[in-house]
């Protein structure tokens, strides 16, 4: 049976140095007692002069990272070589980090492999003699890689090392295994076994757990869907001083989700949230205090709350941050830098695809990665959003450069595939509104433009494209193989309008049979399909390829945030157009990337310039539509694995 707190306590202030370390643990989490880290420090340090290494390795960390205290790296580097002395395996590792950057001290390379070789031998001796720490700790080599001695991602390793510690009741080690249970990697996806593992870490008192499991009971992921129970848990979370459960539970009195709605508690937990530096709970807090809710009315200090979000990468801050200085609330108005930030966010929509950004929970100075669904229809709205403020903008000539309607009809086609609904004039209508005001008449003329695929019984082509000149002209776009088959493939996707606002490689694995005979259908030459539409997908780097090619991931493609990249196909699709058109049919017709090197293709097009043959049709109804594609979930892979086929 597990000592309690009470236990613990006695022994510590007996003069036993373990419990010492533990006591110095709970007050560092909040295992039993509230979270202080003033009282943290204060009972490492007494284990630490009683000779545990355990805690001189803490109490380097807590130095290193300022827990509570000033930084101060020569204190942390000492206490870290204080732990090697005394025989303290992981000290080894942060005692290297020092030698390869050069802080504090000289920098050494060859010191820092020698001492990171020397650690991971150490490390792995003591977890095949059966120590739980030691198997937790060589699952964390294997999930996250130890490239200073050559030893990459090896998640299904990472699995089995985490399996054996948990089974040995090890907390940190439930954690993660439930976390690869839950993106399925190195073991099946199964949100069933992943809330088992998070449930045993969670009644030990892991944060991390608790807080994951309110994240299944929130979306109904291996267990019934109970907002109630989800509150309940981030309330757990929160008062371990988990600052993104305390951000997710001021949403939650916010919104009157799983609690009741109370707007001063939202406050309360926003402010632990900013307190604890959490970048989203800038936006929230800023809200609260922009409305009055819950809190005296000040746009002021919601102008300096979304300020201090924009500057720590909030995006919704960032879209507050633009409106205030539209609107003149809070600071004075500033359109030019409204349209500066709302540039950053579309700009960012297509190149950098933040809305898939990873989102990392801190656990004894290690990172836990999370990975938001890209298609998620709020991400979106939030980006349709940005489209449209921008083009109002250039309509309403509040830039710099004046007026310019064509840009901003390019801006409101975006924000209307994106599916902005909102408030006032939708973008359809300000579109027709702008052009009817036209004054110039290649703005007139560039929305009569359109794009024609029409059948064409030609050898080895079934489509030819067209695109169609407001004077009545038509020019035929030239594509060979790949290049016209991404450009159909375009069409289709715009076709559909906005059921599908833009796709990305990490989804064209539950649709790759369809395109496979879509290819065939058009007579792309190639010997597999199937294998073309992998190739073309992922575009892998040379680390994918060796990563493929490594021991145990033989014949696997991988889909990784550094693996894949634009497509020459893609890019001559879109210099064929570009060649086709005029400057101004161009910006109508522009192929855009809806998510950076993470896209393949998406058209701000309106579904009416489009013209395609019934032959062509009968693939919009197999291409998966957004809410098909966020059903599949595919927002849990941070690796895409897809078994190639065997050739026959």
């Amino acid at each position: 049976m597990a000592e309690n707190i009470f236990e613990i306590r006695k022994k510590a202030e007996n003069g036993d140095a373990y419990y010492q370390h533990e006591m110095g643990v709970n007050y560092q989490y909040g295992y039993g007692v509230p979270v202080d880290k003033q009282k943290s420090l204060e009972w490492f340090q007494k284990s630490a002069d009683n000779g545990n290494s355990e805690s001189m390795r803490a109490l380097g960390i807590i130095y290193e990272s300022g827990l509570g205290v000033d930084k101060d790296p020569m204190r942390a580097f000492d206490f870290f070589q204080k732990g090697v002395e005394a025989g303290n395996t992981k000290s080894l590792e942060k005692l290297a980090w020092y030698f390869e950057k050069g802080v504090v001290v000289e920098k050494n390379e060859g010191k820092a492999k020698e001492l990171y070789e020397r650690f991971f031998t150490e490390l792995q001796k003591q977890a095949l003699d059966g120590d739980a720490d030691a198997m937790y700790r060589m699952g964390d080599i294997y999930q996250y890689g130890f490239p200073q001695i050559g030893i990459p991602i090896y998640y299904q390793q990472a699995a089995e090392w985490y399996e054996k510690a948990a089974n040995k009741g090890y907390m940190y080690a439930q954690t993660s295994l439930g976390i690869l249970y839950y993106f399925g990697q190195g073991v099946p996806k199964n949100y069933t076994k992943a809330a088992e593992w998070y449930k045993k870490a969670a009644e030990q008192g892991d944060a991390t757990a608790i807080y994951n499991l309110a994240g299944c009971y929130r979306l109904g992921r291996g267990v019934e869907q109970n907002e109630e129970l989800a509150a309940m848990y981030n309330q757990k979370a929160a008062n371990m001083d988990m600052p993104e459960a305390q951000a997710e539970l001021g949403g939650m009195y916010y919104l009157g989700t799983g609690v009741e709605q109370d707007y001063t508690m939202a406050v309360h937990w926003f402010k632990r949230a900013v307190a604890n530096g959490y970048e989203n709970a800038y936006y929230g807090l800023g809200c609260c205090y922009y409305k009055g809710l819950g809190i005296e009315k000040s746009r002021k200090e919601a102008f300096r709350l979304f300020e201090l979000g924009e500057k720590r990468g909030d995006r919704y801050c960032m879209m507050a941050v633009a409106e205030c200085c539209i609107e003149g609330q809070g600071t004075p108005t500033d359109y030019v830098r409204a349209m500066r930030i709302l540039e950053g966010i579309c700009g960012e929509y297509k190149e950098n695809q933040k809305e898939t950004r990873y989102v990392t929970i801190e656990h004894e100075n290690e990172q836990v990665s999370f990975w938001y669904n890209p298609l998620d229809e709020k991400v979106l709205s939030y980006y349709a959003k940005a489209y449209y403020l921008l083009g109002t903008l250039y309509y309403a000539g509040k830039g710099p450069d004046g007026s310019n309607p064509t840009k901003a009809i390019a801006m409101l086609r975006m924000a209307d595939r994106l599916g902005y609904e909102g408030d006032g004039m939708s973008p359809e209508d300000l579109i027709s509104k702008i052009v009817g005001e036209a004054e110039k008449k290649d703005i007139q003329d560039a929305t009569d433009c359109y794009v024609e695929v029409r059948e064409h019984k030609g050898k080895g082509e079934r489509y030819d494209v067209m695109i169609h000149h407001a004077d009545g002209t038509e020019t035929p776009v030239k594509f060979v193989g790949r290049n016209k088959f991404i450009y159909l493939l375009a069409l289709l996707i715009a076709h559909e309008g906005k059921s599908v606002a833009g796709l990305t490689t990490a989804h064209f694995s539950y649709m790759r049979e369809s395109l496979a005979d879509m290819a065939e259908t058009l007579c792309v030459e190639t010997d597999s399909c199937s294998d073309w539409i992998d190739e073309f997908v992922y575009a892998e780097t040379d680390d994918a390829k060796d990563l493929r090619d490594s021991p145990g991931h033989e014949g696997e493609c991988y889909c990784s945030p550094s693996s894949y990249r634009y497509s020459n196909a893609f890019s001559g699709a879109n210099r064929a157009i570009r060649n086709a058109c005029s400057g101004d049919e161009y910006e109508m017709f522009r192929l855009r990337s809806t998510g950076g090197r993470y896209a393949v293709a998406g058209l701000a097009l309106d579904s009416s310039q489009i013209e395609l043959p019934d032959s062509l049709m009968e693939y919009l109804d197999e291409l998966p539509t957004q809410k098909e594609i966020i059903g599949v979930k595919v927002d849990g892979k941070k690796w895409l694995p897809i078994k190639r086929k065997e050739k026959e």
